[in-house]
């Protein structure tokens, strides 16, 4: 078995050649929204759709909850290139280079990793004693520590973190939040979101959030919408009731109505694009 490829390090393969400056940016949650439940992790379509856009400018990026190496796992043995960016746990950053090399964003992510470190030391045998007492009082709720984050857990579906979240949410500390997407569930320091990633990105590469596109699924996702409200924000068809709600209240965003992220796509390049 490989090494576990952890967060700073530098992603094996390369996104595509850029032939113009990053001019439009397109940012997409990984499960649920450009990875379906079903089939290849990422449709053969998307890639010709972008590289079809790719001469105008438009550069595209996975903000995930997923960490960089599960990530890849996924992506690297089917995808022709990598993304010109990708977000990982809702906080690191990795940009391609001239050469189309993803870098990490190195002061950036060992400053998120320090903070990180620090609310684990101080919140883990809080949350522990408390998830502990939670497991003795409501046995029926299935659910686990993630492996690799003490501050992260995992239940058994959707619906059981649905029926978790009451006893959840009052264990935030002040600075600390939850970030949820499906089934999964960290506590980590507000400060950092996907939101707060893909801001990093947009200020590397200078796009103002009227040249940006966002889409995904999840509570997660939430930061990133409320942070640039003037970009065209899309959820999937498969987004879970509460995000739709939350789009559908806002009156304004896509709401797909069938699987995938190309139909969001098409609108947004139509209305803003061209």
């Amino acid at each position: 078995m490989s090494t576990p490829l952890a967060e700073g390090c530098t992603p094996p393969g390369s996104a595509a050649p850029a032939p113009t400056p990053c001019q439009w940016l397109i940012s997409l949650d990984y499960d649920g929204t450009l990875r379906s439940e079903q089939g290849a992790p990422i449709p053969a379509a998307f890639f010709e759709q972008m590289a079809a856009w790719r001469p105008m400018g438009v550069r595209w990026g996975i903000n995930t909850g997923r960490a960089l190496d599960y990530l890849l796992q996924d992506i690297l043995p089917c995808s022709p290139v990598l993304p010109d960016f990708i977000c990982t746990c809702e906080r690191y950053v990795y940009m391609a280079d001239a050469a189309g090399k993803l870098q990490p964003a190195t002061a950036h992510n060992d400053e998120c990793l320090r903070i990180n470190l620090a609310l684990r030391h101080k919140l883990t045998p809080i949350l522990h004693a408390a998830l502990d007492q939670l497991r003795t009082t409501h046995p029926e709720l299935l659910w686990e520590y993630a492996a690799a984050d003490p501050l992260s857990i995992e239940a058994v579906d959707s619906d059981t973190m649905d029926a978790l979240m009451p006893y959840l949410s009052p264990l935030t500390m002040p600075g600390s939040c939850i970030q949820r997407a499906g089934r999964y569930l960290r506590f980590a320091d507000a400060r950092f979101s996907k939101g707060t990633a893909l801001a990093y990105v947009m200020q590397a590469w200078d796009i103002p959030q009227e040249r940006l596109f966002i889409m995904g699924d999840g509570h997660n996702d939430l930061d990133a919408f409320r942070m640039f409200p003037g970009a065209f924000n899309a959820i999937p068809t498969t987004a879970h009731p509460e995000i739709t709600q939350w789009m559908q209240q806002q009156h304004t965003g896509y709401i797909s109505t069938v699987p995938g992220v190309l139909p969001a796509l098409h609108a947004w390049f139509r209305e803003r694009v061209m």
